[in-house]
């Protein structure tokens, strides 16, 4: 409940008028109820789409906002007025029936998994707390103001504030990957206040602040004997997972209001550049049927009457309707989804999973990569490498020389920051390794020793100070037991810890050990150098480069020590800035902030993040089929550039041009007029200097950045990854595809025409908003070369097919009505046009979907032969035309030979015209492909049965006696060898004539095994 002038004055009289803002706080009671009233379902999750009384007005509103769909229900209603009534109904009606009911039935069945899986969650069984007993309540009756119980790998079912836990450590483990996608374990900690007292028996209220959707803050105050601050380590979220132990949480928040629930938006429907293609191309073919409407009006010599006029116009556009094929999009979806479900399957990209079956194609078509560096071109698997010190420099292969320091420095020296000596130092910086960080180390039973940290960088630190010596023992909540190189243990009382975050770049801790008290501090150097002495920041610039250079991610070490006095006195403004609400993160960094000054810089460390298998081989091969690579990363510009040369992102002839803390306007602008326009040239810029370049030159910058061979952006924000990204998109008008592992990668993914999200050590979060998510990097060779390439290359085709058997049957029916006086009448049956479309022709032209103009090994080999797709060879204007110059030709061949043969019976002309229709289709599909897979003989067959068994047993619609006369499969032979054999010549010369790409390499190849063989 809010927070109102009635029920806010005990929380005022404690914490302060000021610290309290009614609008955006709740107030909840902390005491176990006597008992539970009527349950509601209050915490009920519906991830479901439509409600019973909504699924068909919605489905039917979604599916006819498709032009398709919507331009067929109108034919549809035109043929229930009777002037416009031009053959039977189902003509219409059924195809359209039939791709609605599809429609309806993919809906209802997603929604209902949706149900089923709502349905689970919402029905586990939670214990609730009450004064007298424990009672068992489903999750989805959860409310605000319960005590929940939940154990050890059981789902939180709500957003609950953690009041008490059964370890000894005091604090448990959560599992954040079905929210924020990060794989490590984060640590929570209860209520201070009623962790140490009974749980039947607490009594207070928690001060909370309104729902939000953001997981990684929280503000509240619990007020019980006295006020304690509530922080984000008090809290679990709903969804996440209890990793450890067992705990007692107050629900504060639930239903929609859960941070999860807020959290899940809508993504927006990606429309693939084939779809925008077939879009195109509908329109073409709805200009083609008015026109034809209108050339057959206009020669039907109409009376000059506008209503007569507009309504044989109308029937005459009912009649060639057939040109816009409503099948088109029944078969497009179906090969969507072959598509997606080959890609799933394929064993040599094992994991890969299609997440946006809606976009395939795409793949085919990409002439942008964007990438992110670490864990994607990395494998962000950190190994030590070096220590920087002031007057020294360790290298990994010199473990033994350190330890020997440490031994001697152990034995001299109880105390870290007694001695200023050189070995003094890396006594301190190892003790500093070894202490602040946030790894705890979790023995399992089977003897063996795991970390969880929040980045890999500190567990490749602990694993190092390890091989030094240096062991963490045990590590709680208040302190941590560390064995040193000598066997001792040193037990370090933490005092405060402050996580690293995203926002302050840094990591630091307070710890006593003995008398002293220290405070160490680690960190990013572009943030640590304001902390340090004027005359040692040129040293760690310097050398932080030269790390840099070498590919290796570095961190600042820095320590102070604190007297008790200064300590006592911090400690106090601390705590009081804990107890703040409102704006309490700026008021505690500003706390922290007064340990910041006059540190002391003790070292550098230096760890590799290997790259990914396959990297400069995949780039490579990426680049020679004609896309453009840029790197987009938040690391260092040296690092950047190493990794850009290790990977191959710049070739050994190209050279770098940077632009480096740029901030002016005017300076801004003269590079980018100065910019060199060579080739050979690759762009690299910061973070500061691409600030600028976005802020004032936008489209200049992106049409300077298209003309290099790569770019590399370092130190990018999120934020500027996803403006980049729509920029490319909006300025170059080509297909931009983003590659990332973390969740700093979700703004560009989500950006991007096609986003591809690697599985890695930072979590799931990418990959869970991708359209493709891969396991590695070189997957990419064959999910873009080999399946990309072919579901562009099939569908083109297949929709190409398609057309041109609409444009046939159109062509027939518009000589026929001009031929027998303008009859504005249907040459075919209903149930023969249902057909057409359908069983007589849909399997053999759904079969185009298995043809391969070459082979895998091939398309890997040949990377250019990605090229003719990226130029749109196979879906154009040029294209639309020969496949209507075709139908064009067949139509009035099989039409007129028809008459020709069979002037006396119009029953044998129907017959004839439909047979050599259904054939014809059989032909092309056997005779235009680059291959013949054995599914297409077979569609080919069972597909002329079905239709000759059909006609056999439906007698009424063809004259079935000359059917089965011989010397009528005589005469559809001919007519067949006629529209057909020309077509077939003359592709064979002009493919003898002028080979594409893919049919010169196929014959190199079949040259070289000849030659081989001889």
């Amino acid at each position: 409940m809010k927070v109102s002038d009635g029920i806010s004055l005990k929380a005022k009289s404690q914490l302060g008028e000021s610290l309290l803002n009614p609008q955006q706080l709740q107030l909840i009671d902390i005491i176990p109820q006597k008992q539970i009233g009527q349950l509601k379902d209050c915490n009920k999750i519906n991830n479901a789409k439509y409600k019973l009384y909504t699924f068909l007005p919605l489905v039917l509103y979604y599916q006819f906002q498709h032009f398709f769909n919507f331009y067929f229900l109108i034919l549809t209603i035109t043929q229930f007025i009777p002037a416009l009534k031009v053959g039977f109904l189902i003509n219409y009606v059924g195809p359209l029936s039939l791709v609605i009911l599809f429609s309806i039935l993919k809906e209802a069945h997603d929604d209902i998994k949706r149900h089923q899986r709502d349905r689970q969650i919402n029905n586990q069984i939670y214990q609730v707390i009450t004064q007298d007993e424990i009672i068992n309540i489903k999750a989805g009756q959860l409310d605000v103001g319960m005590i929940v119980q939940v154990d050890a790998n059981q789902t939180i079912p709500a957003d609950l504030l953690i009041l008490k836990t059964n370890t000894k450590e005091g604090h448990v483990f959560i599992r954040t990957d079905q929210l924020d996608g990060e794989t490590d374990w984060k640590l929570r900690k209860p209520v201070q206040m009623t962790d140490q007292q009974e749980i039947h028996n607490l009594q207070g209220f928690a001060v909370v602040e309104q729902p939000s959707s953001n997981i990684y803050s929280f503000r509240g105050i619990y007020d019980g004997e006295q006020p304690e601050s509530l922080s984000l380590e008090n809290i679990v979220w709903a969804s996440t997972v209890l990793a450890t132990g067992q705990i007692f949480g107050l629900v504060i928040y639930n239903g929609r209001q859960t941070r999860m629930s807020l959290n899940q938006k809508q993504p927006n429907t990606k429309l693939g550049i084939f779809d925008k293609e077939i879009d195109k191309l509908s329109k073409q073919l709805f200009l083609i049927m008015v026109m034809l409407s209108f050339i057959i009006t206009f020669f039907s010599s109409p009376p000059l009457d506008l209503i007569y006029i507009l309504q044989y116009f109308t029937r005459y556009l009912i009649l060639v309707s057939s040109i816009i094929p409503i099948s088109m999009r029944v078969n497009l979806e179906f090969a969507k989804l072959k598509f997606s479900i080959q890609i799933n399957k394929d064993q040599q990209i094992e994991g890969t999973i299609t997440r946006n079956s809606n976009i395939p194609e795409s793949l085919g078509r990409i002439q942008y990569l964007l990438s992110d560096k670490t864990g994607t071109l990395t494998q962000n698997d950190m190994i030590f490498k070096k220590l920087s010190m002031e007057m020294r420099t360790y290298t990994h292969e010199q473990i033994r020389q350190i330890r020997e320091i440490l031994i001697e420095q152990n034995r001299i020296n109880k105390y870290p920051l007694t001695s200023k000596t050189k070995d003094a130092k890396v006594r301190d910086l190892i003790t500093c390794l070894s202490v602040c960080h946030n790894v705890t180390p979790i023995d399992q039973e089977d003897g063996q020793r795991l970390y969880q940290a929040q980045s890999p960088d500190e567990i490749a630190l602990v694993k190092f100070t390890e091989q030094l010596g240096y062991i963490i023992n045990n590590r709680t909540e208040d302190q941590i037991t560390i064995t040193v190189s000598n066997n001792n243990n040193e037990t370090y009382q933490i005092l405060q810890c402050f996580p690293f975050s995203s926002e302050t770049k840094r990591m630091g801790i307070i710890v006593q050990f003995g008398e002293k008290i220290i405070f160490y501090l680690k960190g990013a150097d572009i943030i640590m150098r304001q902390f340090l002495p004027e005359q040692q920041r040129g040293f760690v610039d310097e050398e932080c480069e030269n790390l840099a250079r070498e590919g290796l991610r570095t961190l600042v070490m820095c320590q102070r020590e604190l007297t008790k006095q200064f300590y006592n006195e911090w400690l106090e403004k601390y705590e009081e800035a804990q107890k703040i609400i409102i704006n309490r993160e700026k008021m505690v960094q500003k706390v922290i902030e007064l340990l910041e000054d006059n540190m002391e810089f003790i070292g550098i460390t230096g760890v590799e993040d290997k790259l990914q298998d396959d990297v400069a081989h995949t780039i490579e091969n990426l680049r020679n089929a004609g896309i453009h690579v840029w790197m987009l990363t938040g690391d260092k510009m040296e690092t950047a550039i190493c990794i850009a040369i290790l990977s191959g992102l710049k070739y050994p002839y190209q050279s770098f041009t940077t632009m480096k803390e740029v901030q002016d306007e005017i300076q801004m602008n003269m590079l980018l007029e100065n910019f060199d326009n060579n080739p050979n040239v690759v762009l690299v810029i910061d973070g500061t200097s691409l600030t600028t370049a976005l802020k004032y030159f936008k489209k200049e910058f992106i049409m300077v950045a298209m003309k290099c061979p790569a770019v590399i952006c370092c130190r990018c924000s999120p934020t500027q990854k996803s403006e980049i990204t729509e920029l490319l998109r909006q300025f170059s008008q080509k297909v931009v595809a983003c590659i990332g592992d973390g969740g700093n990668d979700v703004g560009m993914i989500q950006s991007a025409d096609v986003g591809i999200g690697i599985e890695g050590k930072e979590g799931k979060q990418a990959a869970l908003a991708s359209d493709f998510s891969i396991l590695k990097f070189n997957a990419l060779n064959l999910l873009l070369l080999w399946h990309g390439r072919l579901s562009y290359r099939r569908s083109a085709l297949l929709s190409q097919f398609i057309v041109h058997r609409g444009l046939l049957i159109s062509v027939v029916q518009a000589i026929f009505i001009f031929v027998f006086y303008f009859l504005s009448i249907s040459l075919f049956s209903g149930m023969l046009m249902l057909g057409y479309s359908t069983i007589f022709t849909m399997f053999p032209v759904f079969c185009i979907i298995y043809d391969e103009d070459v082979k895998q090994d091939i398309a890997l080999k040949f990377p250019p032969l990605y090229k003719s797709l990226q130029q749109g060879r196979f879906l154009n204007t040029k294209t639309f035309l020969v496949w209507t110059w075709k139908a064009l030709y067949q139509g009035f061949i099989i039409m007129l030979c028809s008459l020709l043969f069979f002037k006396q019976s119009f029953l044998k002309i129907e017959t004839t015209v439909f047979t050599c229709l259904i054939f014809t289709q059989y032909a092309m599909t056997l005779t235009e492909l680059d291959s013949i897979h054995i599914v297409m003989i077979i569609a080919n067959i069972l597909s002329a049965i079905v239709y000759l068994l059909t006609l056999y047993m439906i007698p009424e619609h063809l004259n079935i006696s000359e059917v089965f006369d011989w010397s009528f499969f005589g005469w559809v032979l001919l007519i067949l060898l006629i529209s057909w054999a020309p077509l077939y010549i003359s592709r064979w010369i002009y493919k003898k004539v002028d080979p594409t790409d893919s049919e010169k390499l196929m014959k190199n190849v079949k040259r070289q095994i000849i030659n081989t063989n001889y």
